[in-house]
């Protein structure tokens, strides 16, 4: 029986691309401003829109993801939190150098915090490490009455999936922004 890829199964297809062009971004404006070589600013400026455009699409998926998956036990929300607005301050921050890099030339402060958006960028994704491995967010199949797992799982490219998406999303950010006003 062949099984199809899953909504939720989607943001974790996603994630390695930001991981991937977001530090490369960085070093690519290391090296300009280590070295002054104009050709690797021009590589850097692109690595910038394409690394936040798809930090973006990766973030947009996991805040449906986080609708997608049943989180009863507070240490899961807690990880799920901290891995979401984590990644949501980073990804602002990749869309602010994005932004400063069309028009400018790399300093040695955006590159330091380019370069420090992609150590906490290794911090979040050690999180949701956690949150699978050892909370077991998002693993298929999971019994009904486990505190964690998948509540829906509407097919990737079924009919269903680009609402659920988008719904699932909006329904992520609302919890993510309700979790962040309340107290502990």
């Amino acid at each position: 029986m062949e099984r199809k890829l899953l909504l939720q199964e989607l943001h974790p297809a996603l994630v390695h691309m930001p991981l991937a062009l977001l530090p490369t971004a960085a070093v690519a404006d290391l090296v300009v401003v280590r070295t002054g070589d104009r050709a690797w600013e021009k590589v850097g400026r692109r690595l910038w829109v394409v690394g936040a455009a798809s930090a973006v699409f990766a973030g947009v998926s996991g805040l449906a993801a986080s609708k997608e998956v049943r989180m009863n036990a507070p240490r899961a929300r807690e990880l799920t939190f901290v891995h979401g607005m984590g990644n949501a301050l980073i990804t602002a921050g990749a869309l602010g150098l994005m932004a400063w890099r069309q028009a400018r030339p790399p300093t040695v402060l955006t590159t330091v915090l380019g370069l420090t958006a992609c150590a906490s960028a290794l911090v979040t994704a050690a999180l949701s490490g956690r949150m699978v491995y050892e909370q077991g967010i998002g693993i298929t199949p999971m019994p009904q009455n486990a505190p964690q797992g998948s509540v829906k799982e509407p097919p990737l490219l079924s009919r269903e999936a680009p609402v659920a998406l988008l719904k699932d999303a909006g329904r992520g950010a609302a919890w993510l922004m309700s979790w962040a006003r309340t107290p502990r």
